[in-house]
């Protein structure tokens, strides 16, 4: 096909010359540029691809094209998206006819020596969305964006301005297949070029925040999952009943689209914009266009203009949690997603800006070096933080008589402030901390984790009872996040324990092949608990992928068991309950075998209360990190590693060796639209879990997950904005509530 070169036609004073590709050029030397199509850069995209690499990769090519967007990236880098005209493709639907020119800090790209863009232009073009330019540069790719840099770009010709490029290139409205894969190869078709989201498209789980901008998940209102009654309407992981692909596995929900914020930022043309704070169930009211980018294996539609909202329904609204009524009780579990203070702990090197980072040979892929991500910016992003999950806690779960938090920090070097009462107003001098002095010569602990201790406080400051802290330090990782527990005094206590108690005693009768670690035979309440891994599940200890390990013991962060005396409103004890507090290894496709020893050792642990008491009432809970059955992340027959083949079914300890039942059960068949506890990519799924006993279950009232985070956007306080919900959003779980009766 001949391109439109009105420049370089008018440009003849010489001899005419054919080129190669058929177009006119002045000379000789202008004749041996041979323009490719866009498409041939891309490649054409077969059903049933897997490699998506372009052809043409490391060869120098001439491309001729619109610049339709340009991009900004939080780090200031820049970059824009080059597409052919309409009618000057190479007519294949299954290649893409646009491409993405990165272009660092840069606003300009150099001109070739000896091109009619030198001779007109001098030294350098400037970036100008509307120009139709040729382009000559080194086919790359970049985590699988394919695309050019301008470390290897030139600009050949300018061979037009001031064109409308929407109306040139004709943008493409999204409209993608409901299988992942033909979804990823229909994305694929289109990396680089302008496609739209339509209007009434519906936004399916709250804005993600990264260090690379937001992002958010959304649907087309078309979409079957759309079309679902009240808060059904939203897509939910294949296994999940209210799933619309029915005999699919982990398909991945291919109709839904990402929608990222590189082009908005170009617009406002400051690296502080993000896209807007949308949350599940917004419906975006008008069409937003932009090109298609690939990074971290995702496909985004990276906007010009930011989204235009209406609000849908309330998330938070979606199945309540009760309150424990008259003669009840309520026991929460909540991610609190990194309750890190602004004191630089002395016993820890990673949880201060300019620590050094921390180490543990025991345990190498945990090691954290700075820069730590996780620690807030300032003591006001913490305290809000505090405020936001003390309203949560009485507002949306009721207090709660006991609540196991997992994600505190794993510090103790402060206590209360003897001056501070609910109404003192100390901010920071809550607490009075020993910053100096490391070990056992620090001065300042009182047994209580720092952060989860100052949280208390402020649920008192804010109006709500009364709460203590209590947590065993040895349940911390590497990097200083541990479980912990919070309850009320007027309402439940810490039993005491004996030498000779099952689990909280010196010698635990915990049934696993191996030795259990030295802080097992600490006789405390509450007691982190944990073994080494054995030998066999060593041998195969990788540093990545399924046989990734966290160290050589079965927890990073041990399992942590409390137990409790519940009491009535006379303060009279009303009976035990036992809780096993957890927080599993990250990522459920991977670590696969690290976790299930990790579910087989929590299973251990409940069955040896239930072998001293059949009665006994154990609540286990916390982040499992994996889905409940029979969700997993791998099919049936789907090739794990080598001759291991899905499913996974990591939690299979806890479902058949540990005398507990699984209350997701109970929720997904009472209340199956709220049955979820995280949303990732855009979908529902269950990490949160909670187990109870059969004595226990029989006495359940409710159980559900109070949907107050993860279906609002994430805050962006890197970005200048401040939380758009309030409480709401403060976390990336959603908390759940068992509620009991103690009668």
């Amino acid at each position: 096909m001949q391109f439109p070169r009105a420049r370089l036609a008018a440009a003849a004073a010489g001899a005419v010359v054919i080129g190669a590709s058929g177009l006119l050029f002045a000379s000789q030397a202008q004749a041996q540029t041979d323009i490719v199509h866009i498409g041939a850069v891309q490649g054409s995209i077969e059903d049933g691809d897997t490699d998506f690499a372009s052809p043409l990769a490391g060869q120098t090519v001439f491309v001729q094209g619109v610049v339709t967007q340009e991009t900004l990236d939080p780090s200031g880098a820049k970059g824009f998206f080059l597409q052919e005209k309409a009618d000057a493709t190479d007519g294949d639907p299954n290649s893409s006819d646009g491409i993405f020119v990165f272009n660092n800090q840069f606003a300009t790209l150099r001109t070739l020596a000896g091109s009619p863009a030198r001779e007109e232009l001098g030294a350098n073009w400037t970036v100008n969305v509307g120009d139709e330019i040729v382009l000559r540069g080194v086919v790359g790719s970049y985590f699988g964006n394919i695309q050019f840099s301008g470390g290897s770009a030139y600009v050949y010709d300018l061979v037009d301005t001031g064109l409308d490029p929407l109306a040139e290139v004709g943008p493409v409205e999204i409209d993608p297949p409901d299988n992942a894969k033909a979804s990823t190869e229909y994305m694929r078709r289109h990396l680089g070029m302008q496609m739209t989201v339509p209007a009434d498209s519906v936004v399916t789980a709250g804005r993600d925040v990264f260090s690379s901008g937001g992002e958010v998940w959304a649907m087309r209102g078309d979409a079957e999952a759309a079309q679902q009654d009240g808060y059904a309407a939203r897509s939910y992981r294949d296994a999940h009943p209210l799933d619309t692909v029915e005999g699919a596995f982990d398909d991945g929900n291919g109709y839904l689209f990402v929608i990222g914020d590189l082009g908005l930022r170009a617009t406002e043309g400051t690296t502080d914009t993000i896209i807007a704070p949308a949350k599940t169930y917004d419906v975006i009211t008008e069409a937003a266009t932009g090109g298609v980018y690939l990074s971290f294996a995702k496909y985004a539609v990276e906007v010009s203009e930011d989204l235009v909202l209406a609000g849908g329904l309330e998330p938070a609204e979606n199945e309540p949690v009760e309150a424990a009524g008259r003669g009840e009780a309520s026991v929460a579990s909540y991610n609190i997603e990194n309750l890190y203070d602004t004191r630089d702990n002395p016993n820890s090197g990673c949880d201060f800006a300019g620590n050094a980072g921390c180490t543990d040979p025991e345990d190498p892929e945990g090691n954290v070096s700075p820069p730590f991500d996780y620690v807030p910016g300032t003591y006001d992003e913490y305290e809000a933080q505090l405020v936001r999950q003390a309203a949560q806690i009485i507002e949306d779960l009721h207090s709660p008589a006991i609540l196991m938090t997992q994600e505190g920090e794993a510090q103790d070097v402060c206590s209360v402030n003897p001056e501070w009462t609910k109404r003192s107003d100390l901010g920071q001098d809550r607490l009075v901390c020993d910053l100096v002095n490391t070990g056992d010569a620090n001065t300042g602990g009182d047994g209580a984790p720092d952060s989860i201790q100052e949280l208390a406080l402020v649920i008192a400051e804010s109006g709500g009872p009364t709460y203590k802290a209590a947590g065993d330090l040895d349940s911390a990782d590497t990097r200083g996040i541990m479980t912990g527990f919070l309850y009320r005094p007027e309402l439940a206590g810490l039993a005491h324990v004996k030498p000779r108690d099952p689990v909280f005693g010196d010698s635990p009768e915990i049934d696993y092949p191996t030795e259990g670690d030295e802080i097992n035979a600490d006789v405390q309440n509450p007691k982190a608990l944990n073994a080494a891994l054995p030998q066999e599940v060593v041998d195969r200890c990788t540093n990545s992928g399924v046989y990734a390990c966290n160290g050589f013991d079965v927890y990073s962060r041990a399992a942590q068991a409390a137990k409790f005396y519940l009491k009535d409103k006379h303060g009279r004890s009303t009976g035990e309950i036992y809780l096993i507090n957890n927080h599993f290894s990250s990522s459920p496709n991977t670590r696969v075998l690290h976790r299930t020893e990790q579910a087989n050792y929590l299973a251990a642990i409940s069955a040896a209360i239930l072998d001293d008491d059949r009665k006994a009432k154990i609540l286990a809970g916390g982040d499992l990190n994996v889905f409940p059955r029979p969700d997993d992340p791998f099919a049936e027959g789907q090739v794990i590693a080598g001759d291991w083949t899905g499913p996974s079914d990591q939690l299979a300890g806890l479902y058949e060796d540990s005398g507990l039942c699984p209350l997701y059960d109970v929720m997904v068949e009472d209340h199956p639209q709220a049955a979820y506890s995280y949303t990732y990519m855009g979908q529902t799924q269950t990490l949160d879990q909670m187990w109870a006993s059969p004595r226990l279950l029989r006495e359940i009232e409710s159980a559900a997950t109070a949907h107050i985070n993860a279906d609002y956007p994430a805050d962006a306080w890197d970005f200048g904005e401040e939380p758009a919900y309030g409480r709401y959003g403060v976390s990336d779980h959603d908390p759940s509530v068992v509620v009991f009766d103690i009668k």
